[in-house]
């Protein structure tokens, strides 16, 4: 007679796959799509999670709501302050559009304003004043400041435009205009500023055709400096501050881990997990890469738990196990019976 060893748990899995996505307009969740895992670490020790429900602690780093663990970035811990600054930039080149009017007469002036920025960012404002020359098609022009920033206007800063017969610049495209600044401004000096009237590099380029005069600044490369106002987190994981002066800048980039064998990892508590031997050790890299899922911002991954089957089998268990408790009730009353009989 063979006895049966009777029923255990065969194993306890954990299942990684995919699970829906709700939104929740909050910018710092993150939830994501397709294969990876968050990297978090908290004292040197790196965790695992795909709950993306973060939050900016008090010295501005991207942290996990339920641990305080901080998120890791492909450069380390994210940190993203409020009103943190950008630097400003110098300009190094201007560009000139609209037109110079080829019927005004000789000795016509027509004035335009434009500014430039310092190494520092600051914004100076300059004006230049084209005259009409006796010459066929051709303007002269001279910038002139009164801002007291700035000692004098060097070489570059007066020339010529010289357009041909279809309108088009022939001659005098542009001038590297050097400024030079006073000691107390605290800025690079001298600073060279190309003023483009129409290169090749000029997409609207000045044109001197038979029309009212509306030569402006249409850009430069300069710009102030500016005060994070805003961030957002771009399915690649990049997080992109938003400052005052317009511009927008990379902070940073959320990183992810993939595993040979997520099944292997080791379950710490608070939806983190732990790498061992059985889950290998971890393939880390951006979102989108190398087979690492993307990110849905604003939003949370929930459960992939399916309740409705779930409670089926976890009726048929119970079904299976009121079936089996009847056969051992029913094998005792049959040995009470015999014993019974031989009393």
């Amino acid at each position: 007679v063979q006895v049966g060893l009777g029923s255990k748990m065969a194993a306890i899995e954990t299942a990684f796959t995919q699970g829906e996505i709700s939104a929740t307009n909050n910018a710092t969740d993150l939830a994501l799509q397709g294969d990876g895992f968050f990297v978090v670490k908290n004292n040197g020790a790196s965790y695992y999670t795909r709950a993306g429900s973060f939050t900016l602690d008090a010295n501005g780093t991207l942290v996990d709501t339920v641990s305080g663990y901080q998120v890791q970035g492909l450069a380390g811990n994210i940190t993203i302050v409020s009103g943190s600054m950008s630097p400003g930039n110098p300009t190094t080149n201007e560009f000139f559009g609209g037109n110079l009017d080829a019927t005004s007469a000789v000795g016509a002036n027509y004035t335009s304003t434009f500014s430039l920025n310092d190494s520092l960012g600051s914004p100076h404002s300059l004006t230049v004043t084209f005259t009409k020359a006796a010459a066929a098609g051709t303007w002269n022009w001279a910038t002139a400041t009164t801002d007291p920033n700035i000692a004098s206007l060097g070489a570059g800063s007066s020339g010529s435009i010289v357009f041909g017969p279809t309108g088009a610049i022939t001659a005098g495209a542009s001038s590297a205009m050097v400024v030079n600044y006073i000691a107390a401004a605290g800025v690079t000096t001298p600073q060279t500023v190309t003023l483009d009237w129409g290169t090749a590099a000029n997409t609207s380029p000045v044109t001197g055709y038979a029309s009212t005069s509306t030569v402006a600044l249409t850009s430069q490369d300069g710009f102030a400096a500016g005060s994070l106002r805003s961030f957002s987190i771009s399915a690649d994981g990049s997080v992109i501050g938003n400052y005052s002066n317009g511009r927008s800048v990379n902070l940073a980039q959320v990183e992810l881990a993939t595993f040979a064998n997520p099944g292997g990892l080791s379950k710490t508590g608070n939806n983190l997990y732990t790498e061992t031997v059985n889950s290998g050790t971890p393939n880390l890299g951006a979102p989108g890469t190398s087979g690492r899922g993307t990110l849905i911002p604003g939003s949370l991954e929930g459960s992939n738990v399916d309740l409705a089957r779930e409670f089926t089998e976890l009726i048929q268990a119970q079904r299976g196990f009121e079936a089996n408790a009847r056969v051992i009730k029913a094998g005792d009353e049959l040995l009470q019976t015999v014993v019974n009989i031989k009393q």
